[in-house]
């Protein structure tokens, strides 16, 4: 990588967390992980926030789905599986 497009702690830890959702790609990316390879303060940091993030994660859980989404869901595989909606038939 050329010094002059080195990227900064700052924008390194910009990015951890699209990073820990595996949302990072293609030059970010390899920007990222070059960094990282590099500086091991922002190691440390990314280490703090993939903790953080599981911390969160582990309490707030996944939000739940509507009723009204969730029927309507399961409407529309009723009629994509060929069958009218509330018909009982599995």
């Amino acid at each position: 990588m050329d010094v002059t497009n080195r990227m900064t702690c700052e924008d390194a830890v910009r990015q951890f967390f699209a990073y820990l959702d595996r949302a990072l790609a293609g030059e970010a990316l390899e920007s990222l992980e070059a960094h990282l390879a590099t500086c091991l303060d922002c190691c440390d940091r990314l280490q703090f926030s993939r903790e953080l993030d599981e911390f969160v994660k582990a309490r707030v859980g996944e939000p739940a789905v509507p009723e009204h989404v969730e029927a309507r869901v399961r409407r529309m595989i009723e009629i994509a599986r060929g069958r009218a909606p509330g018909s009982g038939a599995r």
